[in-house]
């Protein structure tokens, strides 16, 4: 997405993906089926919404997408620095 910067760094078993999100950015519902999601945001306020469960999280926190679960994201009122971690590595992002 053209406002989103990342850098993505893949080992042969994970995948780490550092995102930088401008504020108020709202990401679509979607699930990963084959790949099992951690994040753990950086800076900024974000926030996330993973089987049907909503919460806010601040820097220092983490959150799980498991394998299949519909999960989504946004930003608050201020760029966020997120890293996601996926395993296996994501094809789409190598």
């Amino acid at each position: 997405e053209g406002d989103v910067e990342r850098c993505i760094y893949t080992a042969k078993n994970m995948q780490v993906v550092e995102y930088r999100f401008p504020a108020n950015k709202v990401f679509p519902e979607h699930k990963h089926d084959d790949h099992e999601q951690i994040g753990c945001l950086i800076s900024g306020k974000m926030g996330f919404k993973v089987g049907g469960v909503e919460k806010i999280i601040l820097p220092g926190d983490y959150y799980h997408a498991p394998i299949g679960v519909i999960h989504n994201a946004w930003t608050l009122e201020e760029p966020s620095v997120l890293l996601d971690f996926f395993s296996p590595p994501r094809d789409d992002l190598k």
